[in-house]
């Protein structure tokens, strides 16, 4: 399908990003898809995801959350015309078949003017905090999580998230030790705030570490993501002592990592 965002912030368009893959992330890290360079956007904050015809935004377990129109969201269907909020960023969703048609004007007028107004009637936005530069390319991981937490506006309607967290991991150090697969042996440690599993091209899935502890979420592949046997939904879900991770032809056990006092 044609399908476009166009990146905005604090009523400037920054790009505008074609989504031609099957999954395109979103966020800090200079390896995402769509790099925001901002504080309050966690450095892979979440993704756009095309099954068949039909597009879905996925929060990665972000500090800061992924809006929808305004609602808070884990994994939501996204339609034409839709306002995707990160952090202080704006992603506007378009379906170009129907931009074809003549239904909208300029692209340009349609996110800066009738359709911001829409938005802003519908909540008041918190003025953004002004954007940052690099200050280099040596930046490592652990800057990257260090997330800027934006105070939630009491008027944004939030809809009940899909992470389960009865049964919310601890900050304990965690690792994943590969137990079927070529790999099998290997130890994984969960030191960085995102870490990528499974093989490259084929099924890969991402562990967000977050001071809550860890969390788990599928990225790509043909497989389903399997947690303790059980196809999971797609979003974040906890991650906790012992459980069994299936990405693929590869499983992981979750262990302690004991080079951490």
């Amino acid at each position: 399908m044609g399908a476009k965002v166009v990146v905005s912030f604090e009523g400037s368009i920054l790009n505008e990003v074609d989504l031609e893959k099957p999954v395109t992330v979103v966020g800090r890290h200079p390896a995402c898809d769509i790099v925001l360079d901002h504080p309050a956007i966690s450095a892979r904050h979440m993704l756009l995801r095309i099954v068949d015809r039909t597009v879905y935004a996925e929060d990665l377990a972000s500090t800061n959350g992924t809006r929808v129109n305004g609602h808070a969201v884990n994994h939501q269907v996204v339609h034409h015309l839709d306002l995707i909020e990160v952090g202080n960023h704006k992603l506007h969703f378009f379906d170009e078949a129907l931009l074809a048609t003549g239904g909208v004007g300029s692209l340009e007028d349609t996110v800066l003017t009738d359709y911001e107004r829409t938005m802003v009637a519908m909540h008041a936005a918190p003025a953004a905090a002004a954007a940052r530069p690099a200050s280099g390319n040596g930046r490592r991981d652990d800057d990257l999580s260090r997330t800027m937490v934006i105070a939630r506006d009491p008027t944004i309607r939030f809809e009940s998230v899909q992470t389960d967290t009865a049964g919310a991991p601890s900050a304990k150090h965690l690792a994943l030790r590969v137990t079927a697969g070529d790999r099998r042996g290997e130890l994984i440690p969960l030191e960085k705030p995102n870490t990528m599993i499974g093989t490259v091209g084929i099924d890969t899935a991402v562990v967000v570490r977050r001071a809550g502890g860890y969390f788990l979420a599928r990225l790509a592949g043909s497989r389903p993501l399997r947690l303790n046997r059980r196809e999971l939904a797609p979003g974040a879900h906890p991650l906790a002592l012992r459980d069994e991770v299936e990405v693929g032809e590869l499983r992981f056990e979750v262990i302690a990592n004991e080079g951490h006092a």
